[in-house]
Parts: C-alpha cells; sequence; structure tokens
C-alpha cells in the first residue's frame, strides 16, 4: 500500500498544496488520478509517493482519515520533471498556484483541470469474431469492414447495419491518437549570404561565454536572416531551436521564410485549435521536430534537447500574460536555457530598457547591426496638429498626409495608415447635458461602430444600441466625439474612391484566417492603403510599402501609467520601420500635438540611444523599473465590502513591511467588479516575493475575500 501526494486540479491559491489519498499501487509521478475532494470527483496530477505497511497506523500519525485514489487516469506521465521544477518555479516566482501555472503550460487536453483522455481522438474500428453466423446483408458489411478503418468511413457503409456487428461482438470501435511518421529534417540550400555586419553578429553569439545575447538591429537590417543561419547551425548539432514572435508577428512572410529553408517546421500559436495544439505539442514531445516558430505559450513546450531559443521583438507587450500566472517570457526563457545549456537571443530595433542596461552593463552580450541591408532609413516628417487646425485643415488626414498618399497611388506603390484606436468613434456624448454613454457593467465610455451600427464596450465585449435621445436629458442631441480606424476608413474612401483600401483591427480579424489572407492580397498589391491598429504596425515586409502615415500619434502619451513614453515610442519606431525596406526610399508622416515631446524627436532622428538616457533619467527619479521592482496586488469583487475588508487587511500587513508603498486606488468596475490596486517598489525582488506569499498565505485563511491577483513588474499601470 502506498501513500500518494497529490495536487488537485482546483487552480485557486487556497488549495494550493500537496493532499494525500492512499492507493494499493504504487503510481508513477506526473500521472493524473480521480479523487474525492470537497465533496466532489476531480482529477488530480501525483507528485511522490511512498510504501507503508499499515494504513491504520499512517492515519493515526497524520491525525486524519485517508481517502483511497479512484483511478489512474494516464497510462504514461503527462509533463516530465524539468516541466515539473519549471512549474514550481514559475509558481513561486509569479505568486500564483502550482496548476494555474501548470495549466498555462500545457495544451489543454492535458491540463489536469479536465477529465480527459486524449484531445478528440479518432475511432477506428476492428473485427474481433467471424465464427457468429450472421445473415448475408451482415456477412456483405462486414467484408467491407477491415482492421484499422475509420469508424465515420464504416458507418458511411451503413450506419444501422455497422451499429449491429459491434452489437453482435463482431466489430469493435476503439480510439487512437494521430500518429506522425518521424523524418529526419531536411536544411533546403535557400539560405542567403550573410554581410559583414550579420556575419559577425552570427559569430559573436556562438563563440560569446554568455549565455543571453541581445541583439539591438534597426528596422530593416536583416535580423531575420541571422536567426535562420543560427538555427541551421544548432539543427546540425543535433539541436531544437525555438524561435518567439509577438502573435501580430506570426505573418505568412515570416511563416514562408522558415519553411523555404527547413522542410519540417511547427508553428505555434492563437489560431490552432485544441486538437491541433495537442498534436504540435505531442510531435514536439516526440521528438519530431527540430524547429518550432510559435508565440509566447511556445515556450512551455516539451522540448528535449533544446539548444537555442530566439525571442524576436524581445520588447514586445504580447510577451507579457495578464492574467495569473503573470510571466514575462524572457524569464521564463532564461530558465529554461539554463536546464539545457543553451543560448538565448533577444532581438529588437527597440530593445526593453530592461534588457538594453543589462546587455551595457556586461550581464547579456550585446551585438548590433545599425544599417538597414537598403542602406537607406525612411524620411520622416511630423506634422504638428495645431498648426494643420489653425490653418482650418483636417486634423484626422491633414493636407500634406493627403499629398503623399496621392503620390504613392499615382506610382503604383502602397502605404500604410496606422491608428492605434479601433472602432469609428470613441466617445458618444450629448450635447445638451455633458452625458457620456458608458457601459453598464464597467467604467469606461462606449465605442461606436459604425459598421454594427451598435455601441460597444471595449473592456468587456457587450454591445447596445445607439440610442435616438441621450438616456439623461431625453434631447435628441447625441454627437461623436474622436475617431477610431473606422472613421478613417470612411475618409480615405471618400478622399480616393478609386483605391483599393483595408482595414485591419481586432474588429475585422477575429475569424480564423482573416489576419493571413489580408496580409496575403496586400503583398499581391491588392491593396493599395492598409489601415489599421498596432498589429500593422510590426512583422511586415513589403518593399512596395513607401509611405507611412501616423495619426494621433502622441495619444498614448496622455496616459497616465509610467510605461507610456517607452510603449509609444516602441509603437512609433516599430511603424515607421514598414516603409522604404526595398529599393525605393521610403516617407513617414507623423502627425502629433506635441513634436517636441522627446519620444517624437528620438523618433523623428531615428535615435533609440537618445530616447533611452533621457527615459532612464525619469525612471531613476521615480525608482520605477528597471531601476526597481514593481510588485501589483489586484483585488476584484462584486461586493465592495468583501474588497474593504481585504484591503484593511492587506494595508495592516504591508505597512509593516521595510518597502516603499502607495495607498490603494481604485481601478473602475469591470464586467460589474470593483476592482482596487495595492503598490509596492522594492529594489531586490526575492524578499519582496517572499514576503508577500507569507501575507498571502494569512490572506487566503480569511473568510469573505476579494479575488486577489499579483502581477509583478506589469507593463501598465490603469
Amino acid at each position: 500500500m502506498y501513500i500518494i501526494e497529490v495536487f488537485v486540479t482546483n487552480s485557486s491559491l487556497s488549495v494550493n498544496q500537496l493532499y494525500s489519498y492512499y492507493y494499493d499501487e504504487d503510481i508513477e509521478p506526473f500521472k493524473r488520478v480521480e479523487v474525492y475532494f470537497a465533496s466532489g470527483k476531480t482529477n488530480a496530477l501525483v507528485i511522490k509517493t511512498r510504501e507503508i505497511n499499515d494504513l491504520k497506523v499512517e492515519e493515526e500519525k497524520l491525525g486524519f482519515r485517508l481517502l483511497k485514489i479512484l483511478r489512474v487516469v494516464d497510462d504514461e506521465p503527462i509533463i516530465s520533471l524539468e516541466q515539473y521544477e519549471l512549474a514550481k518555479w514559475l509558481s513561486k516566482t509569479t505568486i500564483s498556484s502550482f496548476i494555474s501555472c501548470l495549466n498555462t503550460m500545457l495544451p489543454k487536453a492535458l491540463r489536469t483541470s479536465k477529465n480527459i483522455f486524449l484531445a478528440k481522438q479518432k475511432e477506428y474500428i476492428r473485427i474481433i469474431n467471424k465464427e457468429i453466423k450472421l445473415t448475408s446483408r451482415q456477412s456483405e458489411v462486414l467484408s467491407k469492414l477491415h482492421d484499422e478503418m475509420l469508424a465515420s468511413d464504416a458507418r458511411k457503409i451503413s450506419t444501422s447495419m455497422v451499429k449491429k456487428l459491434i452489437d453482435l461482438g463482431v466489430v469493435e470501435t476503439y480510439k487512437k491518437e494521430s500518429s506522425y511518421r518521424s523524418s529526419e529534417l531536411s536544411i533546403n540550400n535557400n539560405f542567403k549570404e550573410l554581410t559583414k555586419d550579420q556575419q559577425k553578429v552570427y559569430d559573436s553569439l556562438l563563440s560569446s561565454e554568455k549565455m543571453v545575447s541581445l541583439l539591438f538591429g534597426v528596422t530593416g537590417s536583416g535580423k531575420t536572416e541571422v536567426y535562420l543561419h543560427l538555427a541551421r547551425h544548432y539543427i546540425n548539432q543535433g539541436k531544437e531551436v525555438l524561435i518567439l514572435v509577438p502573435e501580430i508577428s506570426l505573418t505568412p512572410q515570416m511563416i514562408a521564410r522558415v519553411k523555404e529553408r527547413f522542410n519540417d517546421v511547427i508553428f505555434y500559436h492563437s489560431e490552432l485549435n485544441d486538437q491541433e495544439r495537442y498534436e504540435q505539442y505531442k510531435r514536439v514531445k516526440d521528438g519530431d521536430v527540430k524547429v518550432v516558430v510559435g508565440t509566447r505559450s511556445s515556450i512551455f513546450l516539451p522540448f528535449n534537447d533544446l539548444g537555442l531559443i530566439i525571442i524576436d521583438e524581445e520588447h514586445d507587450t504580447s510577451y507579457k500574460q495578464d492574467n495569473s500566472p503573470c510571466y514575462l517570457a524572457k524569464n521564463v526563457a532564461i530558465k529554461r536555457a539554463m536546464h539545457f545549456n543553451a543560448k538565448v537571443l533577444l532581438a529588437s530595433a527597440t530593445p526593453s530598457l530592461d534588457s538594453y542596461t543589462r546587455a551595457l552593463k556586461g550581464e547579456y552580450e550585446l551585438l548590433k547591426l545599425s544599417e538597414r541591408i537598403n542602406n537607406t532609413l525612411p524620411n520622416i516628417e511630423i506634422i504638428n496638429l495645431l498648426n494643420v487646425l489653425k490653418n482650418k485643415q483636417s486634423y484626422i488626414i491633414s493636407d500634406k498626409l493627403k499629398d503623399e498618399i496621392q503620390n504613392v497611388l499615382d506610382n503604383h506603390k502602397q502605404a500604410i495608415i496606422l491608428l492605434n484606436r479601433r472602432g469609428y468613434s470613441p466617445i458618444v456624448k450629448c450635447a445638451s447635458c455633458g452625458t457620456t454613454l458608458m457601459c453598464n457593467d464597467c467604467d469606461v465610455p462606449l465605442n461606436y461602430h459604425n459598421d454594427i451600427k451598435l455601441l460597444k464596450c471595449h473592456q468587456c465585449g457587450r454591445t447596445y444600441k445607439l440610442p435616438k435621445l441621450c438616456p439623461k436629458c431625453k434631447e435628441e442631441s447625441l454627437i461623436y466625439y474622436g475617431f477610431g480606424t473606422e472613421k478613417v476608413e470612411e475618409i480615405l474612401h471618400n478622399l480616393f474612391p478609386s483605391a483599393s483600401i483595408e482595414r485591419m483591427d481586432r474588429d475585422n480579424v477575429s475569424k480564423k484566417g482573416s489576419h493571413s489572407r489580408i496580409l496575403n492580397r496586400f503583398e499581391r498589391q491588392e491593396i493599395d492603403i492598409l489601415i489599421g491598429t498596432q498589429m500593422i504596425a510590426k512583422g511586415l515586409d513589403y518593399p512596395n510599402v513607401t509611405l507611412v502615415g501616423i495619426l494621433n500619434a502622441d495619444a498614448g502619451l496622455a496616459h497616465q501609467d509610467y510605461n507610456a513614453a517607452k510603449l509609444t515610442f516602441d509603437l512609433l519606431m516599430q511603424a515607421s520601420g514598414r516603409s522604404g525596406r526595398a529599393d525605393t526610399s521610403g516617407k513617414v508622416i507623423i502627425q502629433a500635438f506635441n513634436p517636441d515631446h522627446y519620444v517624437l524627436k528620438s523618433i523623428l532622428n531615428q535615435d533609440y540611444d537618445y530616447f533611452y538616457n533621457i527615459e532612464m533619467n525619469y525612471r531613476s527619479k521615480t525608482s520605477y523599473p528597471p531601476y526597481s521592482h514593481l510588485l501589483e496586488i489586484i483585488l476584484d469583487d462584486n461586493n465592495i465590502e468583501h474588497i474593504n475588508k481585504s484591503l484593511a487587511f492587506l494595508e495592516e500587513k504591508i505597512n509593516k513591511l521595510p518597502y516603499k508603498h502607495y495607498r490603494p486606488s481604485e481601478l473602475g468596475k469591470i464586467k460589474g467588479n470593483y476592482r482596487y490596486r495595492i503598490l509596492m517598489i522594492n529594489k531586490q525582488l526575492n524578499p519582496l516575493i517572499n514576503d508577500i506569499w507569507t501575507i498571502i498565505d494569512e490572506y487566503l485563511k480569511e473568510n469573505k475575500m476579494a479575488r486577489i491577483k499579483i502581477d509583478i513588474d506589469p507593463l501598465y499601470l490603469e
């Protein structure tokens, strides 16, 4: 008999501990089992076991009665020891439950919160008994069946007759996973010769004694070609290679460039369904592939011998998960590289402040590509919108931008117009009483979407009919303030009626494959002007694009957020880099109300170091990252009494700690829930994490407390 210690599948921090059960036989760690827990059945993950001689003696030692495990779910462990240690580390460093971390790492078919054996296994039939006397029709149908025949194909012959044969015991059905034939990865000969600068970067990374390197390369400098050459090197050594890209940068172009070099590549991203994700996961686990290109969650795939992790656009916010566990992919990459003795290459034209600072200090190897492949940076011009308004021009599409777009069309080139705000109008207001139409469940204004003729909340997604009268004063005086991508699309159609214009934002690329279809059309030059939000600001490399127009460029600087300047700088620099990537020189028109801001000056001169020095000076005075670490505690609950009780408890505990912190601030309702934040700052992260874990353990023992989420070094402070 054995004592079996397990984590139950509840993701709550309140049950984030090992629970003991017993079983007649030993169970291999990391298999799932079914147990009774909290008056119901649930799955659990076996962590460790020990043999005992007498159950009653053991129960007396423990001081409670042990329940028996109901059954073993899996034939083999669902995770490796390395994955288990990774989940434990992730739980510790993000202050989240072990099970929530494990569920983040696994495809849905293997998550311990689901009682699933395999994801949508295919059903087959096999013949097990031919001795039974059958009718002529039954014999006829049986003769058409064969072992390992898909059940769906068998039923096409005769559903009722196949069912009868199954009932008679002549035929049985069974399920099995899709299988893949392992094949040697072949490397194609489509590699371009590296330039002198690219070769220097390649050689420096391979010869560096440092585990992490930062490639600081301007847009269009050929970073991707370096990635592919490095991948070939490690594959030739029998190693696996992971190339991480932001979700919106996994374009058909990127996929095509990797596929033309390597014949068997996995692409792992959010558009895959549950079955596809499981199958890709299984192929990595079985060692069937050597190259993986994927988005954030790819960092958790079950590699066997990882040699290189590349994080393209390493500054990108999509590498940070918003919900618990709030992990940063870069940190996970470095942790996994330590296990595999692998290299990590961080790459960006606008590196994160943390990565660049570490590189300057010598913690990371600093590699640079300072010149574009075509040796020509785009010509950038900033339009002062205050002057535009004084001259009574349109501040949405200025006369200068309109002329440049016309020039592009006349020369059969293409333009990209960026506005990082979707919808038609972000605010609908009453001109009589000043009432702004708000979401009933969230403390945010409703955004009008003209294509669906509805008001939409961009927080919860709820839609409302547009009223004819103001809900407060009943006057027919509702007016629209501001503009989004839909409004810009309408204006451009009116200005350039013969041009082919397409919009790309979250509202019109929600269907699977729609993102790729638009970009494929743009690449084939079937679209003259592409309008969009930040998803068109990076990852696009189209030689026919000679103009980028950026509307309301400094809007992001108005946000009361410590990271607003860096996020705005990244967006503008990346968007500017889409123009003039081929032989024809490019132009960028930036429309802004505050052209003298240091972010705009940095963009005008394409000078990252100028921005870095000013921004770091501000952060040193405020102790914001990377000078210190932030720890954000978010409380949310639909009961304000629970919130108040939680705040009182946490404030009392935190006031006793030796860390700088701010009084709780209200964040506004989302989906009907009150939300408050407590923010803490400290130079050393580990002591802060340890002390907060102690407080959280006490917090979870209290009753009627609000839900709690921890985010370490959040990218946004609302």
